[in-house]
């Protein structure tokens, strides 16, 4: 038998309630009034009566306290009942209720979305939070914060109505984004001390993380600087208030469509193309006959099966034709597992009849092969005679005529020995990459390498447009070209084909290229000496490619060689590539296009994956318009839609970045070594449990009030039955 005394700790939470407790007095004044003296007239028959009310006066006394006891202990019941009373188990505690705030962070990462059963993640963690909500003492304060990439603060000043806070709570959408933990935990500091400068009487802050404690968003920073400040973020948030997490997760198996692409840099209504969905088994189960199934502007064209052993990857390869122009939207789908949100992945497909390319000749030439441009019109058009089964068309235009064009009709713009460009052909060219165009320069004798460095370089009036800064003329015979292990996109396809002639190009003369520290640039393809020949950078919404020799024979073998109409071909696949990276993207990133302002002046909406449907405003910068839009959160196909006078849909994919696919997740012991090793919290779950009431370290609400209120009632209703008996009875 135990010797431990229970005390009843008797606390008020509002009190400023209790001054209506003076009101209990008012039923004892109205007794003491009502016996004020009289005078007294003694007549005949009152002798008889009052020897009757000596007979029964004790009783009526006895009578006449009980009623004012009970209309006492009426009033002092419903002033309590105001104040709602709180009992704790401990010492009795002084003073009034410490009233709590309770920052809610809710993990938004796409992990959430899985389903065990019947419910997410994410719909389970929403649950929870409102329980602890409902089951907190009237006038603790309530923030909520997402936990995403970027962080969410969605409601960031304290709220006190329950049923408002469970309202916005209801709304929150899960994203198909990972964690930003470092970010989040900041928010939360910051939330909670504006809530300590506004709200001072929310003595005591609580921070609830309800979470499935995936490592791919809890693991800290690797990097050593932003590794320290998490942990001194955390040691301050663990200071200023007491941490809860919450697991909600659990052991899971998990595949994923990791990746789709195109072999081909652009797809035209001539050839077929090569579609690639790249699978990933993040579970210890081997799946075998996995599906994986091609849809087509939302039509199922085909399927396949593929084997996926534990933790492994597998591949499948479909070829399709399209039968028209225009964009068109492929989907590849793998289905069979609880989270349907990395199941899917999207590509948007501009599909062209054939490629147009403008080539600028900077040395035209009355003789054959010799101006600047005669080798590369051939190089991109072989069969010159057979037009129709062309997938690129060459047009070929002196340097005079860049001005008079419209560059948006191209895909590619090719300037082959031009001798400089002013200041206006400078800008001409930066509106056509942020169109998404590509651009490539080949250079030669006429080129004057201060006016492009001066125009077309970074620095003052420059418009920072080349990938390399052009040197001085080197007249070193190189007999030997570096491909780098094949690295760049543009050799990659010589890989294994020595014999192709692309090692033993000989180039007479070529201008050195310094290419910039820390720049995006790219070396493709170098000389045997080391020099860079071809560099390339991604600029706005395409790509720029920097050739240090000539297109022609006049610095180099390289047009007569076997390797020039490949190369030729693969320097302008790559370029025109970029269109296909602009309209393949991933969650978080922004949409964006630069059209012409005709184009622009039609009005325009964009339509999510949720079909939702929202317009976007156009920026004008004289003869171009642009447009962003941000809120890609939700992974799908976009729709961007042109009203009058275009009339015409363009579509966009956004896709998830696959890391958070893999569900695996700290235990509560490998959480308190490897990620808050010094930092106190504690962990629950209440993923089996999801009927009992969470643990709360604050003062939990009581049922007295209520009890208090009932009570109340019935010495009313004692107080009118004992008024009327007393009143009523025989003497």
């Amino acid at each position: 038998m135990t010797n431990d005394i229970l005390l009843i700790a008797f606390d008020i939470a509002s009190p400023a309630m209790l001054g209506w407790l003076l009101a209990a007095a008012a039923p004892l004044l109205i007794h003491l009034w009502s016996r004020r003296r009289y005078r007294e007239m003694p007549w005949a028959a009152m002798r008889f009566l009052l020897a009757a009310v000596r007979s029964s006066r004790r009783r009526m006394r006895l009578e006449q306290w009980l009623l004012l006891a009970v209309r006492t202990l009426l009033v002092v019941l419903v002033v309590l009942a105001v104040a709602e009373p709180i009992f704790e188990r401990g010492m009795i505690l002084l003073g009034a209720a410490e009233r709590v705030h309770r920052v809610l962070v809710v993990d938004g990462s796409y992990s959430m979305a899985y389903i065990p059963t019947d419910t997410s993640r994410f719909e389970r963690a929403k649950e929870l939070a409102a329980l602890i909500v409902e089951e907190s003492p009237q006038g603790d304060g309530f923030t909520l914060v997402l936990l995403s990439d970027p962080p969410r603060v969605v409601i960031g000043n304290p709220v006190f109505e329950r049923g408002e806070f469970v309202e916005e709570l209801q709304r929150l959408q899960l994203l198909h984004t990972s964690a930003d933990l470092p970010r989040t935990l900041s928010a939360v500091e910051e939330v909670l001390a504006a809530a300590r400068r506004e709200h001072p009487r929310l003595t005591r802050q609580e921070v609830y993380f309800l979470t499935d404690l995936g490592r791919v968003g809890w693991t800290p920073p690797a990097e050593p600087t932003a590794a320290a400040d998490f942990r001194r973020c955390s040691k301050r948030l663990a200071d200023s208030a007491a941490l809860v997490i919450i697991d909600v997760g659990q052991a899971a198996e998990n595949v994923a469509v990791t990746g789709v692409g195109s072999a081909a840099p652009f797809a035209t209504v001539a050839e077929d193309v090569e579609i690639q969905a790249d699978l990933r088994n993040f579970g210890r189960q081997s799946r075998g006959r996995q599906p994986v199934e091609l849809f087509v502007d939302g039509r199922r064209v085909a399927q396949q099966q593929v084997e996926l052993a534990a933790d492994g990857e597998a591949a499948a390869t479909f070829s399709y034709r399209f039968d028209t122009p225009g964009d068109h939207v492929v989907e590849l789908r793998s289905e069979g597992d609880g989270l349907d949100v990395d199941n899917h992945r999207w590509l948007a497909v501009a599909v062209k009849p054939y490629l147009r390319v403008l080539c600028v000749n900077g040395k035209p030439s009355g003789e054959a092969f010799r101006g600047a441009t005669d080798y590369l019109f051939y190089a991109l058009s072989p069969r010159a005679g057979d037009t129709d089964r062309a997938l690129i068309h060459p047009e070929v235009v002196p340097e005079s005529a860049l001005m008079e064009l419209d560059l948006s009709r191209y895909d590619c713009v090719v300037l082959a020995n031009v001798a400089q460009f002013t200041s206006s052909e400078a800008r001409l060219l930066q509106t056509y990459l942020k169109r998404g165009g590509g651009l490539i320069f080949f250079l030669g004798d006429r080129v004057l390498a201060d006016r492009y460095n001066r125009e077309l370089g970074e620095g003052q009036g420059g418009v920072g447009l080349l990938p390399a800064k052009l040197e001085t003329v080197v007249e070193e015979s190189q007999y030997r070209l570096d491909p780098l292990e094949y690295r760049h996109p543009i050799v990659q396809e010589f890989r294994g084909q020595e014999r192709a002639g692309l090692l033993t190009t000989p180039v007479e003369k070529y201008y050195r290229l310094s290419v910039p520290k820390d720049s995006p640039t790219k070396v493709a393809l170098a000389l045997g000496n080391g020099d860079p020949l071809v560099v390339e950078s991604p600029l706005y919404q395409g790509r720029v490619i920097l050739v240090g020799t000539s297109a022609d024979a006049s610095w180099t073998r390289m047009p007569v060689w076997p390797s020039y109409v490949p190369v030729v071909q693969e320097l302008v696949a790559y370029a025109v590539g970029g269109q296909i990276e602009q309209k393949n993207l991933r969650v978080g990133q922004s949409l964006g296009a630069t059209f012409a302002t005709v184009t622009g002046e039609a009005p325009l909406t964009i339509q999510g994956p949720t079909g939702r449907s929202e317009p976007v405003r156009m920026r004008t910068e004289g003869d171009y318009s642009s447009w962003s839009y941000a809120d890609t959160s939700i992974s799908g196909a976009y729709a961007v839609q042109f009203g009058e006078p275009v009339s015409r849909t363009q579509w966009f994919a956004v896709n998830v970045a696959t890391a958070e696919s893999d569900l695996a997740q700290f235990t509560a012991d490998e959480f308190r070594s490897e990620v808050w090793p010094d930092v106190p919290f504690i962990h629950q779950t209440t993923w089996a449990a999801m009927d009992e009431p969470p643990v709360t370290a604050a003062m939990r609400s009581s049922p007295l009030p209520k009890t208090l209120l009932y009570a109340a009632l019935g010495l009313l209703i004692l107080e009118t039955f004992l008024a009327r008996r007393f009143g009523y009875h025989a003497p």
